[in-house]
């Protein structure tokens, strides 16, 4: 009796099959990695095609090779469990897709394809060609030691139909022996070689990870360091627009205050009249380009706090515009991120308060609380009806402050009621 070429060729299937449990687990690891469909797409069709490919090739052997090993049977016997095993495949496939690997399910099943593989090579020994799939759906369907029982399963069941078949196992059981030691040998090496691969992809994911969230991260610290660039440039263009307001309007309306003040008593009453009209209106517009003055002018954070800075703030301004106003910071965080923010959202409701509000008190209010800073200035002045504020207001400029650093801003008003404005933005 001789062996049929099967054992051969059986270390190579062994190794191979279990190079391609590794190789489609890697690909599809590199595939989450590299975000590339395509590699994906080529594992998947090969798991469901190489299969079916690989038995129809086997049984095609078993009819039209020697079987000299092989228990005397009509040849056609063999092709039942090879048409099960045909039927097997997608209704695996299948039901990995609806319950995920390791189902009970997934487990029976898969156990009816191990006994009647088993069964198919104890009829035809060139099975085995099929049976190195075990490798892959060891890993593919199921999960932990009954992965690695699959494992020996197939590396058992490939060494019976390498040896010959099961006459010559029992003839020659040390080469049945020595055929699943090397098969499990190698299958044990290269599934250990595909874990590894696995853990080095698995770590190459969770750096890409990181790096993709450190690139989001950047993003925005781009995005907010352009924002305060911007916000730079606006309050440089500011202080230019004070400082030429101070020494060039307010100087000059100062100028033609002294020289009306100068015209001498020998002019007659109309004329007297004009001048008097001249001066008061000079003197009106040097009150609005001193407050447009105090409104553009900076101050400085890096001396005082938010609470001092708005206290020195309401006390220059309160003297400027003898209105009575207060400062109440006593629950606020002094060390907020936008406290320059509040301080011009501050300036610019006194302001307005200032211009419009005719009141006799402002209060103003810093509190903090719930990860946000929060600023509120209340006037009892004539309010305004919210419909009809315009942008000589300042509102729209206040709420783009407070919303360019994550914030908000509110406005409750009624004619004769005064009105309120508060600003928050996150501490």
């Amino acid at each position: 009796m001789s062996a049929p070429p099967a054992p051969t060729s059986s270390p190579p299937d062994a190794a191979t099959g279990a190079a391609h449990a590794g190789t489609d687990r890697g690909a599809t690891v590199a595939d989450g990695i590299l975000s590339d469909g395509s590699a994906r797409t080529l594992g998947d069709r090969l798991v469901i095609v190489i299969p079916p490919v690989l038995l129809i090739l086997a049984t095609f052997l078993g009819l039209v090779l020697p079987r000299e090993g092989v228990v005397p049977h009509d040849g056609l016997w063999a092709l039942l469990p090879a048409a099960v095993l045909l039927v097997l495949r997608p209704v695996l496939g299948r039901s990995l897709a609806a319950t995920g690997p390791d189902s009970s399910a997934l487990r029976a099943l898969y156990t009816l394809h191990l006994l009647t593989l088993a069964a198919g090579v104890v009829l035809n020994p060139y099975l085995c060609i099929y049976a190195f799939v075990g490798y892959i759906d060891g890993e593919r369907f199921l999960a932990g030691a009954r992965s690695h029982l699959v494992l020996v399963l197939t590396a058992l069941v490939s060494a019976a139909g390498q040896s010959g078949g099961l006459l010559v196992m029992l003839h020659a059981p040390w080469l049945y022996v020595l055929l699943a030691a090397v098969n499990l040998l190698l299958a044990g090496a290269m599934s250990r070689v595909a874990r590894e691969r696995g853990v080095v992809l698995d770590a190459r994911e969770r750096a890409l990870e990181e790096l993709a969230r450190s690139q989001r991260e950047n993003a925005r610290l781009h995005e907010e360091l352009l924002e305060r660039a911007r916000l730079s440039g606006v309050e440089q263009e500011r202080t230019r627009l004070s400082r030429e307001i101070h020494d060039t309007v307010a100087q000059g309306l100062v100028g033609v205050i002294r020289q009306l003040e100068a015209v001498g008593p020998g002019i007659d009453e109309d004329s007297r009249r004009r001048v008097s009209t001249a001066e008061e209106t000079a003197r009106d517009a040097l009150l609005e380009a001193r407050r447009a003055v105090e409104a553009l002018s900076p101050h400085q954070l890096g001396v005082d706090d938010l609470p001092e800075a708005l206290g020195v703030l309401v006390a220059r301004w309160a003297r400027a515009h003898r209105i009575v106003a207060a400062v109440d910071a006593d629950e606020a965080d002094p060390d907020g991120p936008h406290a320059e923010v509040l301080l011009r959202i501050a300036q610019e409701a006194l302001a307005n308060v200032a211009r419009h509000a005719r009141a006799d008190s402002v209060a103003l209010t810093l509190s903090g609380g719930e990860g946000q800073q929060v600023l509120r200035i209340v006037d009892d002045g004539i309010g305004a009806d919210l419909g009809s504020v315009g942008r000589g207001h300042g509102l729209d400029n206040m709420r783009a402050r407070a919303r360019a650093v994550g914030g908000d801003l509110a406005v409750d008003s009624r004619p004769g009621h005064g009105l309120a404005i508060t600003a928050r933005v996150p501490a």
